[in-house]
């Protein structure tokens, strides 16, 4: 009986010295693992701080894959330091390429968007702060994260939109050194096209003072690549309610939500001041007899 109880005790003896080991070993790996993915941050953010080899966006990008690619490294090495006293980890990387195999019909979706996200990387399809419309997002928004498995967007209502890389179907990149004002506005055919052309025209010669520091310049002859004037007459079949105007300009792409604004207000207080006509809809009403 007393055999039987020591037995039984024994079960519930716990190797202090060894806990403590462990727990000193997991939490030094910790410090350690972060400590370096941190002292990687703070170089390549000193690096660009120094340099103006890149441009900001393209800084901005790298920062981000390598903090998002930093926490998945850190994850990685401390999942193993956990492990490593109850696992041989020897024969787990031997039976990886049967566990592999297992595992990658379930995690198929997982390699689709780490593959699409370097493609996106690499390709230098869109940078962290471009104005992007993915897969037929009607209003758009700002790339606030890019990374190996999801994009992140902050779109114009201010909510986030994450979509895994694998899922970007369509792309619409606003930010790709043209980005291009070009804004219409439809008048009544009852209208002199002539009067609508010269206010017009007027609009433009104020946004181009306004709009000085938004209007991109060619970078070597510091010219201004596309100032505000008007585009002209839409075909006269473009609208079936009146004549179709429209004026353009090419602005930074940091400016550029900002310059479109103010030339929607612009536009519409200078055809309110003008009393402007716009286009109405008839409906007739068949009375019967």
């Amino acid at each position: 009986m007393n055999a039987l109880f020591e037995n039984f005790a024994s079960l519930f003896e716990v190797d202090w010295s060894t806990i403590t080991e462990y727990m000193l070993t997991l939490l030094t790996t910790i410090i350690i693992t972060y400590a370096l993915v941190y002292l990687i941050r703070f170089v390549f953010r000193q690096i660009f701080k120094r340099t103006t080899i890149l441009s900001d966006k393209k800084e901005q990008t790298i920062e981000s894959v390598i903090r998002n690619t930093g926490h998945y490294i850190a994850f990685f090495i401390i999942t193993l330091a956990a492990i490593k006293p109850f696992v041989n980890v020897q024969e787990l990387l031997l039976a990886g390429g049967v566990i592999g195999i297992v595992i990658g019909f379930g995690a198929q979706k997982l390699i689709q968007d780490i593959l699409a996200g370097g493609f996106f990387l690499f390709e230098k399809q869109f940078q962290k702060g471009d104005f992007v419309h993915i897969n037929g997002e009607v209003n758009g928004g700002t790339v606030e994260e890019l990374g190996f498995r999801v994009v992140k967007i902050r779109l114009l209502n201010g909510k986030l939109m994450i979509v895994p890389n694998g899922e970007v179907r369509k792309l619409e990149n606003g930010n790709v050194e043209k980005r291009r004002v070009f804004e219409s506005v439809i008048v009544s055919f009852n209208e002199n096209p002539a009067t609508v052309k010269q206010l017009l025209t007027e609009v433009c010669d104020e946004l181009n003072k306004l709009q000085q520091d938004y209007l991109r310049k060619d970078k070597l002859t510091g010219e201004f690549i596309e100032i505000y004037q008007v585009h002209g007459l839409s075909s006269l079949d473009a609208s079936p309610l009146g004549f179709r105007f429209s004026i353009k300009a090419t602005v930074k792409d940091d400016n550029y939500l900002e310059a479109m604004q103010q030339a929607k207000e612009l536009l519409a207080q200078k055809i309110y001041e003008h009393k402007i006509q716009m286009p109405t809809q008839h409906v007739y009403v068949k009375q019967a007899e």
